[in-house]
């Protein structure tokens, strides 16, 4: 188990939200299905170009199992699932 650091709230969401999706082992299309959102959406707020409403965060994370609170946390994650996330295209892309 690790601690990760952030530099702000919206990085430590977007995260939240990818290290979640992960862990429930879904892609950004089922999660948009569970959620009731669209696929770009997801997509566009784990690439951090949309801040998500509240109803939104609520219904992401009711999705991923979770309250929506815990999105705003940053807790111990699993090693292995931080490496799964860290070597997506997307990731590192934003961070380049």
């Amino acid at each position: 188990m690790i601690q990760l650091n952030f530099n702000n709230l919206k990085d430590l969401l977007i995260f939240n939200i990818k290290y979640y999706r992960y862990l429930n082992e879904f892609s950004q299309e089922k999660l948009a299905e569970l959620s009731g959102l669209s696929a770009r959406y997801i997509t566009d707020v784990e690439r951090g170009l949309h801040c998500p409403t509240i109803p939104k965060l609520e219904a992401i994370a009711k999705s991923l199992k979770i309250e929506p609170y815990v999105l705003f946390q940053n807790l111990e994650r699993d090693e292995r699932i931080v490496e799964k996330i860290e070597n997506t295209r997307q990731y590192n892309q934003k961070n380049n």
